[in-house]
């Protein structure tokens, strides 16, 4: 049957809550080398007891918080703007909140903050960190049901901080995710990887490669599958010093969608396989998280970290006001067709 308007409206809370919830799950263990948690079961039972820090249990990264800046940029233009979306960002990084942002990103917010253009602020082509991703979680909400301009406003949100259009593609692959888990149909993992690679392929057709065929890895050893994954589209320079995942958007990507297709049904244990990827699996376990929640609902979310995420209030409402907008703009773009998936 067919989602409810109730339904809907609870899978984008749970998405930017899932979100949130996965990035604060990790954000105590980023970088830490994937042999030291790969033993580890309980990693998304509760936020890590030892604080990053300052900072308290509970507290999420820039990842979710460039998400959430997005989705007050998409609420208040009502589209997916890009000037709007750098004035955020900009007032952010003026307000000296943004927590731990990579160099790649933190350059480019102090351009944006000392008035560059949105267009051209951004990392240059060949930067490819993952911190570009946690904001298409918006661009999927918004364009849930209609895909038409889906690849074209990914790339709006990817630019502002990222050039290179490997980050675009990658930011499209996972917007068109979310649309997914949030519409009432049943996909193979092929059919689901099959999506994904023709929303890359409009801006990086290797990518869009790597995600067709990324269902292939569901066979493999898990150990053997997240290793392998960590590898794809990195310059081995960079492999020589990264234990765990790289601070790279595509082997980020792969693994928050492996564990994603892996665990379908399990939030806890989707994201606990996302962290034990090491590394950069804070983005990963961020990203999985809410892909698992847009497919599930917030039911689906552990209890615990529901209630004990910082600031889930501002979440809860981030999310209304997105859900919201977006049930304006329906009469216009309907919300849920029939089946929006591509001609």
């Amino acid at each position: 049957m067919p989602l409810t308007v109730a339904e809907f409206q609870d899978r984008y809370q749970a998405a930017v809550l899932g979100l949130a919830i996965g990035d604060a799950l990790g954000f105590p263990l980023r970088g830490v080398p994937r042999a030291s948690l790969w033993r580890a079961p309980s990693l998304a039972d509760d936020f890590a007891p030892r604080p990053r820090g300052r900072f308290a249990k509970g507290q999420f990264s820039d990842d979710t918080q460039l998400m959430l800046a997005s989705a007050d940029s998409v609420v208040r233009e009502q589209k997916v703007d890009g000037r709007s979306l750098a004035a955020h960002y900009a007032w952010l990084w003026q307000q000296g909140v943004i927590l731990q942002p990579p160099r790649p990103l933190a350059d480019a917010l102090q351009r944006l903050s000392g008035g560059a253009s949105w267009m051209s602020a951004g990392a240059p082509a060949g930067t490819r960190d993952p911190s570009v991703l946690s904001r298409a979680l918006v661009c999927g909400l918004w364009n849930a049901g209609q895909v038409a301009r889906l690849s074209h406003d990914a790339e709006v949100m990817a630019i502002v901080t990222h050039k290179d259009a490997v980050c675009a593609a990658a930011a499209a692959a996972y917007a068109r995710a979310v649309g997914l888990g949030l519409e009432d149909v049943t996909l193979t993992p092929q059919e689901f990887c099959e999506e994904l690679a023709h929303a890359a392929s409009t801006h990086d057709a290797g990518l869009a490669e790597e995600l067709r065929y990324l269902h292939r890895a569901l066979a493999w050893d898990v150990g053997q599958a997240l290793g392998q994954l960590s590898r794809i589209g990195v310059p081995p320079s960079q492999l020589e010093v990264e234990e765990g995942l790289p601070a790279h958007v595509v082997p980020v990507l792969l693994t928050a969608l492996y564990a994603a297709l892996k665990v379908p049904n399990d939030y806890r244990a989707a994201v606990t396989l996302a962290l034990q990827a090491g590394g950069e699996s804070d983005v990963a376990a961020a990203l999985c998280g809410g892909l698992l929640g847009a497919h599930l609902g917030t039911e689906a979310l552990p209890s615990r970290l529901r209630r004990t995420i910082l600031y889930s209030d501002h979440l809860h409402d981030t999310a209304q006001r997105l859900w919201q907008a977006r049930l304006a703009a329906a009469s216009v773009a309907p919300l849920v067709t029939a089946r929006s998936r591509r001609s």
